[in-house]
């Protein structure tokens, strides 16, 4: 959002300045699950960044969340025969794309009862119910055995955890030596590393989505290493994913068109991008991006 813009808008919603904490697994997913059916529309199935190439690349919003979907399961580099992790499933719509894709067995897991119930619907609509399940699970404490995955991934659910750093954790115990873990975060960028007040404002933001501050990418190296991970790689994609918010709030205007009313926290999003001058802010340097993150743990 342009500056300024965001400014005033996240103000309106937090006169005080307190500090932003990360929300715990119970809020999150009493959150979704009250605002399931909105998200389920405006997502198109997909709960994450879409993935587009420009501002001119007119694609839809469920084609441009499974680019991203699709550039995840690539990195992963997993077939038939492996077993495979989606950390925040959402409705099932990735963990679906994944199996179909390679073969590989797949389960999710979430804290939000009513996502876990539609995404069981999705894989068995797909017909992969026999590869692709779904269980309510906090990724903070999994339950699952050591060493019972070869692979993990978590596309824009890690924002919505309390510690990535014990999440990570928890991923390296349950993969097995030599899995790989792919995941897309919320980070930090330009002015807001450096701007105390852009970073808080940009908290008070992602507080709207139930989420704990973005992070800054850099912390990823001591995430891991605390983890026990070994970090692979880390990629910037936020020129392709900065016309995601746009995307949403032309989502929630077409919601409410339709439907007549929005649940409260979704009302308080759409306000806080009125007279955004979208053209404008995807032309500015963005302030929060998105990144791509790879990791394995060692054997």
């Amino acid at each position: 959002m342009s500056t300024q813009g965001l400014r005033d808008t996240a103000r309106a919603f937090n006169e005080s300045v307190q500090p932003i904490v990360a929300p715990m697994a119970d809020e999150v997913g009493e959150y979704f699950d009250r605002n399931h059916e909105v998200l389920t529309a405006i997502y198109r199935g997909n709960m994450h960044f879409g993935y587009w190439t420009g501002p001119d690349d007119d694609a839809g919003f469920e084609e441009a969340t499974t680019r991203l979907t699709d550039l995840v399961i690539d990195e992963l580099g997993v077939g038939a025969g492996a077993r495979v992790l989606d950390l925040g499933c959402g409705i099932g719509r990735p963990a679906v794309r994944l199996a179909e894709r390679t073969g590989a067995e797949v389960v999710g897991v979430s804290v939000s009862r009513k996502d876990v119930a539609r995404a069981g619907e999705t894989a068995a609509a797909a017909g992969l119910a026999d590869i692709v399940s779904f269980q309510v699970a906090d990724a903070m404490a999994l339950p699952f055995e050591d060493e019972s995955f070869d692979a993990v991934f978590a596309l824009g659910s890690m924002g919505h955890m309390p510690d990535r750093a014990v999440v990570l954790k928890e991923v390296a115990r349950v993969l097995r030596p030599g899995g790989r873990v792919v995941l897309t975060d919320e980070v930090l960028r330009g002015a807001a590393l450096e701007d105390e007040e852009q970073a808080y404002i940009l908290a008070v933001v992602a507080a709207t989505w139930c989420a704990g501050p973005p992070t800054v990418a850099e912390r990823y190296s001591d995430y891991c290493r605390v983890a026990g991970l070994e970090l692979d790689d880390m990629v910037d994609i936020t020129e392709h994913t900065k016309y995601t918010f746009s995307k949403i709030f032309e989502g929630l205007q077409e919601y409410r068109a339709e439907h007549g009313d929005l649940p409260e926290d979704m009302a308080e999003i759409l306000e806080m991008g009125e007279g955004i001058d979208w053209d404008e802010h995807h032309s500015e340097e963005q302030t929060e991006g998105a990144v791509i993150v790879t990791a394995h743990r060692g054997k």
